[in-house]
């Protein structure tokens, strides 16, 4: 699979966004009452709908170019989310796994990601080099870690997305110019 690319890092004046979670839930319903439910998915799919209050002319432009690039819908690609990127003090094993998956935290609730950057990795509180591929967190080279020692990291994550719908901006003003909302939708 060929390296997705990331969302551009467009800093605007305002900024908004919410998040809807799914799950493929099947619901049925005896002819006594009783509710059985199930889904067949391991982790929700997160829809993510957002706006530029304010973009520059060149904003616009990176915007609709992105879009273009991106072929509205089809390929999917990496979004640094504002609000939602970054895990400090999380706590991925021991020592003894050699290898860890990084996670995102919702409450109780923990899915992997599978794109971060800045990884500071720790053993029992000391700092350790390591290296990211994928999500997957490992030791640098010559780094050693006691089997029993608690593995915590702290990182920054993208979700990996793809547009859902139409991209429409308007013009506002000389050179001022404003995204109407705009949905993404996470992909695995």
């Amino acid at each position: 699979m060929a390296e997705l690319v990331k969302f551009p890092r467009i800093i605007s004046l305002a900024w908004k966004s919410t998040k809807a979670q799914k799950w493929d839930t099947k619901i049925k319903t005896a002819g006594s009452g009783k509710v059985r439910t199930m889904t067949t998915w391991k982790y929700p799919q997160y829809t993510i709908t957002t706006e530029f209050a304010v973009l520059t002319s060149e904003e616009y432009k990176e915007l609709m170019g992105f879009y273009s690039k991106t072929k509205g819908g089809t390929i999917p690609f990496l979004w640094l989310d504002p609000e939602d990127n970054e895990e400090k003090g999380v706590r991925l094993g021991t020592g003894a796994e050699g290898q860890w998956q990084a996670v995102r935290r919702f409450g109780d609730f923990i899915e992997p990601v599978y794109h971060v950057e800045n990884v500071k990795l720790y053993a029992n509180g000391a700092p350790l080099r390591a290296v990211s591929d994928k999500g997957v967190i490992k030791l640098a080279q010559g780094q050693t870690v006691a089997p029993n020692a608690v593995i915590t990291a702290d990182y920054t994550y993208y979700w990996q997305v793809r547009f859902s719908g139409d991209m429409t901006a308007e013009y506002i003003y000389t050179n001022v110019y404003k995204s109407k909302s705009f949905k993404l939708v996470t992909t695995r």
